[in-house]
């Protein structure tokens, strides 16, 4: 494995796929990513058949191997099922996170520590009261609610995505919930009193990403993220299906033309 192509320290690259039929990336497949596909509608076929080839694709890239070669666990450190883990390349130093929506599918990567990411769309007003309650703290909630009307879909979006960000990266999902979980400052707090519920030491770095309109994202990093890259994949299939090095689209936060 060629690690001299992982992200350097403090760096993090971040990964934005539109979401479409590519019957090219098919080929990437493997058998349990296809059973995974039996019963799902046009859209969740699109999302699961981007995101599988995208990771295995992204990979590659920093590897060095052809992305048909790539393996990927998703074993789950808590409940051993074989599907549902954070995903990871077992030997590699790299570790990786995605997230999907209906129209993207966002890959960030970093070759030191650990990575979550998130990103989702803006929620429709009429929702914006039952997910604030079900997903602030108490003290964020009454924040939240001090806000002008026409803040508070944007605010609720950006905590609900640095939430989940966090809940990614240490793997524990919905076993921490959301309301026990203030990220009203630029590293997670834990309001819980569960005791088997923890934060890594030290607590996770929150770093907000630019987003499509409509979209907020977030990250949470075990080291400080001084630097993201925003990177595309090519849509040739001669270019796709070879190993190469990212090719470099920005070294800044600001918002690349996706």
């Amino acid at each position: 494995m060629d690690a001299s192509a992982a992200p350097a320290p403090r760096t993090c690259d971040v990964w934005l796929v539109p979401v479409r039929r590519r019957e090219a990336w098919t080929r990437l497949l493997t058998v349990p990513d296809r059973e995974q596909l039996v019963g799902l509608d046009a859209v969740a076929t699109d999302v699961h058949l981007t995101s599988r080839a995208a990771q295995r694709l992204i990979l590659a890239r920093y590897l060095g191997l052809a992305p048909e070669d790539i393996v990927v666990d998703r074993g789950c450190d808590r409940c051993g099922d074989p599907q549902h883990g954070r995903p990871h390349v077992p030997g590699s130093a790299l570790d990786y996170s995605v997230s999907h929506t209906r129209a993207w599918v966002l890959v960030a990567v970093v070759g030191d520590g650990r990575v979550g990411a998130d990103l989702d769309a803006r929620p429709a007003d009429r929702d914006l009261d039952d997910l604030a309650a079900a997903a602030l703290t108490p003290a964020e909630h009454r924040a939240w609610r001090r806000l002008p009307a026409r803040d508070r879909a944007d605010a609720l979006l950006a905590s609900w995505t640095r939430k989940e960000a966090t809940t990614k990266l240490i793997g524990h999902g919905l076993a921490i919930p959301l309301r026990d979980l203030d990220v009203t400052g630029p590293r997670p707090t834990l309001v819980s009193a569960d005791p088997a519920v923890r934060l890594p030491h030290p607590r996770p770095y929150l770093t907000h990403l630019p987003a499509p309109a409509g979209y907020s994202a977030a990250l949470a990093t075990t080291t400080h993220v001084d630097q993201v890259r925003h990177l595309r994949l090519p849509e040739e299939v001669p270019d796709l299906l070879r190993p190469t090095r990212p090719a470099r689209l920005a070294a800044t936060r600001q918002m690349p033309s996706w």
